[in-house]
């Protein structure tokens, strides 16, 4: 179910953001966006004319079963392991002398250096036009000590690919330090940083996925608004723009999420 679509649609209305083009989704830990991937899933492997393929960067560690039990209750469930059709890569952080799976990308290198250079030569391959590539996490990268210039210039060399072979990219991250509507002083931290690294690569537009200043409500979990960024003009269509002072909120139900205007609790649209 590509339940986001009516009012978070991409150029032409499409479910899906155009070839060669990147999509930024930031949450907090109290309003993670969860439900905005398994739109992107079901939307990429749910079209029995024209099923995506989809690349998952895990860099969480969630691991394949728990996206296996979501999307079967959406009604989308994933391709068999065995299949092309998605791909999870799942990279890892143990020191070299701790053996991993064959296939397996690691995030520091024999001398235990950061370096994301095995998981750029497991994605590339995989690319082509109108694969859907995920790279789900990359704030957990600079809590882990790498630097964020480091983590930007990753995102760069898979966008240069992405462009190249037409694909779409998708990169998340926490932005807890992002300020909301409060009288507190505002001290942006690496997340923010990390953040304007991203949005500077590529064309695309930004989900700021965030909970309310005043706490979450039974009938709204959080918060919506859109950014688009960079030369949009050469994607063509029009990239829809909700700014944070007139957001979108929304409310979590089981198989689905309900989607309105800010302010309206259960008068959706």
């Amino acid at each position: 179910m590509t339940f986001l679509t009516p009012h978070l649609p991409f150029p032409n209305s499409a479910p899906l953001p155009p070839p060669s083009s990147h999509l930024v989704i930031s949450d907090t830990l109290n309003s993670p966006a969860y439900f905005a991937l398994y739109h992107l899933l079901a939307a990429a492997l749910g079209n029995k004319e024209q099923k995506r393929k989809v690349v998952w960067v895990d860099l969480r560690g969630e691991g394949r079963g728990s996206l296996e039990t979501v999307m079967k209750k959406i009604g989308t469930p994933l391709p068999p392991a065995t299949s092309p059709q998605f791909i999870h890569l799942a990279p890892s952080s143990l020191p070299h002398i701790i053996p991993v799976s064959p296939g397996t990308p690691r995030i520091f290198d024999k001398e235990g250096k950061p370096s994301l250079r095995e998981v750029y030569d497991a994605v590339v391959p995989h690319m082509g036009e109108g694969v859907v590539v995920i790279v789900d996490g990359l704030g957990g990268l600079v809590d882990m000590g790498m630097g964020v210039d480091e983590v930007v210039r990753f995102v760069r060399a898979v966008y240069y690919q992405v462009r190249q072979s037409k694909s779409i990219i998708t990169t998340t991250l926490h932005t807890d330090s992002l300020p909301l509507p409060s009288p507190a002083p505002y001290t942006p931290g690496p997340d923010a940083s990390l953040l304007e690294g991203l949005t500077r690569v590529g064309t695309g537009c930004w989900w700021r996925v965030s909970h309310l200043a005043s706490g979450r409500s039974g009938d709204v979990m959080g918060e919506i608004s859109v950014h688009p960024f960079g030369d949009l003009q050469s994607q063509g269509g029009e990239w829809v723009e909700v700014g944070r002072g007139k957001p979108v909120q929304y409310r979590l139900e089981t198989g689905s999420v309900k989607v309105f205007a800010k302010g309206t609790g259960r008068g959706f649209l």
